[in-house]
């Protein structure tokens, strides 16, 4: 044997050796991938689909976590409940899901609002503190007679009193916002005295938490040396983290964003705050929390580091929690004594809630009706009674049992929220606040008059709408407006109430790239861009307020087919037949010099639009306007229409080019019709089956037209004396 042979046989066993443990490390990642795939894609799928419902997101979250969990999967599938999940991959996922809630934390810190907690009224502040304490005490006192059996007794019967007390008084802030906000009633007295109510609370709650951890802390520390220690805390996060944040703010001014350097600073910052409080007995949780409460909350660092950590937080890592939730929620093995008391928690819980919340409002002077607006509103849980449960159940505070319980409490009050409040707040005033109206919606602040309003969402066909618009403005016209909306963020951290308030403009890339391009002409426009839940109500609100008589888009692909009138643009169309605006649509292509426009006019409202757009085009330039005419089909000639255009033109000091539309299909048109932009009705466009679609390919562009149905245009006149003349003739 040479010595190669006697080397490779000594490295045999280690290189052997060496393969298992790669294969053993691969298949163990290939487990903890695949799992966390599954919580993402499942906690997906079932919050858009419960978001669908009007739910909140985080009742779909809950579910698919408890889909995944041995409840459900390993009830009906046991080997693939354990191919899927494997101890190493529930080790993953509970340290993606602590990496999770720590960023959580810290961006529920950053969405407190400091301003609910100043403003608070006496009656929020009833409301508040009644449906906080008295459904702490209840819990408290019932905790050790009626669940005591559930309780690991680990820390004995006073904690677990507190923790029960605790849990049965939890509100989510955030769910009860996003609830008040979708249904456009935050604005109202009872919306208002709610969002200040459960503020105060949500902030009450966590105090408690932090009340309870130190005192659980002192079991081994010392009451003294646990106090002492989370003075210190608060004496450096005062005294040191805050100055800190405000600074790196003043930092981020100078610089416009976030830099490597500043957000380097602030994770630090957040990692040593969590390991302060963890160390003093506060957990970590209420650390990343606290870090995110001293830092300047209106601040451009804050709402940046917002955007930028939250869709990572909600899409990427909270899924994890919710399936460790769901891995530890197991209710099959429930026998009618469980049920029972699962039952009767869920009563208390909800009666406590509801009734101190009820109670206290209707002290304060609302209505019955209201007063249980509010007491439905403080029973919800949501994410934060989640949080608060996963820590009693790391400190066998609570047992399995009792935490499959309040989980299923945390569900059932959270899910029976919004149809509730559905129920409560009357349809008729719901529908009302969706109706355009004469006056625009608060969120979109004040507009100025415009002939144009011109409504952007893409930065690509900025340039041409808004070239469009300031051809066909005319001079004695004020300026075109140009409107950007922005879609508030989806449910996740943030409550929205910033945004609804527009305490924190949105920055549209479309209307940066609109102000460039004006800039650029050296004309003027006038702007503005919101945040929207409705894109279509809100476009059409501006508009109305506006008093324009043209509102101008983008073509939006539908989701099947060629039309480009979908999305935004259909709905668009179909609400604005309940006011007097004429709507333009521009489809892609128009890159060629416009130095034909042709209109195709018929006798409907439609029609004459075209027409007129037409006439706006090309007023004040050289450009020649050609008219197809498209008959009625029981009239050839069609003398009248002819006349009307005809009579339109001399009043417009116009020469008109006109030929009539030989065969109503859409060959003929574009024969008839070679130049590089074409007007015409949604109704011929309909009739011919044009697809928009078919001349932005051929190098051609198109304005679809749906005229006012109030007729109230600037050519009406012009329009009635072009018919009468036909008559004469």
């Amino acid at each position: 044997m040479g010595p190669l042979s006697v080397i490779a046989a000594a490295a045999a066993p280690a290189v052997a050796l060496g393969l298992a443990a790669a294969s053993l490390v691969g298949s163990a990642l290939m487990h903890e991938l695949l799992a966390l795939a599954a919580a993402i894609v499942m906690a997906g799928a079932l919050g858009f689909a419960f978001r669908r419902l009007r739910q909140p997101l985080v009742v779909g979250e809950l579910i698919a976590g408890i889909v995944l969990g041995p409840a459900v999967l390993g009830h009906l599938s046991p080997h693939a409940f354990a191919f899927l999940f494997t101890p190493q991959a529930f080790g993953f996922l509970s340290q993606i899901a602590s990496v999770a809630i720590i960023l959580y934390m810290f961006l529920a810190g950053l969405e407190l609002e400091p301003a609910l907690l100043r403003q608070q009224s006496a009656a929020s502040a009833l409301i508040s503190l009644s449906s906080v304490f008295i459904p702490f005490v209840i819990g408290g006192l019932v905790a050790a007679p009626a669940f005591g059996a559930l309780s690991p007794l680990s820390g004995g019967t006073f904690y677990f009193a507190f923790f029960l007390g605790l849990a049965l008084a939890v509100t989510a802030f955030p769910v009860l916002a996003r609830i008040l906000i979708d249904r456009r009633v935050h604005k109202t007295p009872i919306g208002a005295t709610s969002l200040a109510a459960g503020a105060l609370g949500d902030v009450t709650i966590w105090s408690l938490l932090g009340v309870m951890l130190g005192l659980w802390q002192a079991r081994e520390s010392g009451a003294i040396t646990t106090a002492a220690l989370i003075a210190g805390f608060v004496l450096i996060l005062a005294g040191v983290f805050r100055p800190l944040m405000m600074r790196l703010s003043v930092v981020y001014g100078n610089r416009g964003r976030l830099t490597q350097g500043v957000i380097t600073t602030i994770f630090v910052s957040l990692l040593l705050c969590a390991l302060a409080a963890q160390v003093v007995g506060l957990h970590a949780l209420l650390g990343a929390f606290a870090l995110g409460a001293v830092m300047p909350h209106d601040s451009g660092m804050s709402r940046e580091l917002t955007d930028r950590l939250e869709d990572l937080v909600v899409v990427l890592l909270l899924p994890a929690f919710f399936a460790m939730v769901g891995l530890q929620t197991d209710f099959t093995v429930f026998g009618a004594r469980q049920w029972l008391l699962c039952g009767a928690l869920v009563a208390l819980a909800s009666a406590a809630k509801f009734g101190a919340g009820a109670l206290a409002a209707r002290l304060s002077g609302a209505r019955w009706r209201d007063a249980s607006v509010v007491g439905v509103l403080m029973n919800t849980r949501g994410l934060i009674e989640l949080i608060v449960l996963d820590i009693g159940l790391q400190l066998e505070i609570i047992g399995p049992e009792l935490f499959t319980m309040l989980v299923l409490m945390t569900l059932a009050a959270t899910a029976a929220t919004a149809p509730v409040i559905d129920w409560l707040i009357p349809a008729a005033g719901a529908q009302a606040d969706h109706e355009p109206t004469a006056t625009i919606s608060p969120a979109l602040g004040p507009v100025r008059r415009a002939a144009i309003v011109v409504a952007i969402s893409n930065p690509e066909g900025a340039p041409n709408l808004l070239d469009l618009a300031l051809e066909a403005n005319r001079p004695e016209d004020p300026p075109p407006h140009v409107v950007a909306l922005a879609r508030r963020p989806p449910e996740g951290v943030r409550s929205g109430l910033r945004e609804v308030d527009q305490r924190v403009a949105p920055q549209p890339p479309a209307l940066a790239a609109a102000l460039d391009h004006v800039h650029a002409r050296g004309t003027a426009v006038t702007s503005q861009a919101v945040w929207t839940d409705d894109p279509a109500l809100d476009i059409l609100r501006a508009a109305q307020e506006a008093q324009s008589e043209w509102l101008l888009l983008g073509a939006h692909h539908a989701v099947f087919g060629s039309d480009l009138r979908g999305g935004v643009v259909r709905s668009i169309a179909e609400r604005a037949e309940a006011i007097p605006v004429n709507v333009a649509v521009l489809t892609p292509g128009l890159n060629q010099p416009l130095d034909r426009v042709f209109a195709v006019v018929d006798h409907s409202a439609h029609g004459r639009a075209a027409l007129e757009l037409g006439i706006r085009l090309v007023k004040r330039t050289k450009r020649s306007l050609h008219v197809i005419l498209v008959p009625r089909a029981d009239i050839k000639p069609d003398l009248p229409l002819l006349e009307m255009v005809r009579a339109i033109g001399r009043a417009e000091g116009l020469r008109l080019h006109t030929d009539v539309l030989a065969e109503r299909s859409a060959a003929q048109l574009a024969r008839q019709a070679p130049g590089p932009l074409i007007i015409l009705g949604t109704n011929l466009l309909d009739e011919f089956g044009l697809p928009p679609g078919d001349l932005a390919k051929a190098g051609h562009s198109m304005v679809v037209v749906q005229g006012a149905q109030t007729q109230r245009m600037g050519l009406r006149a012009e329009y009635e004396r072009g018919a009468a003349g036909s008559k004469r003739g």
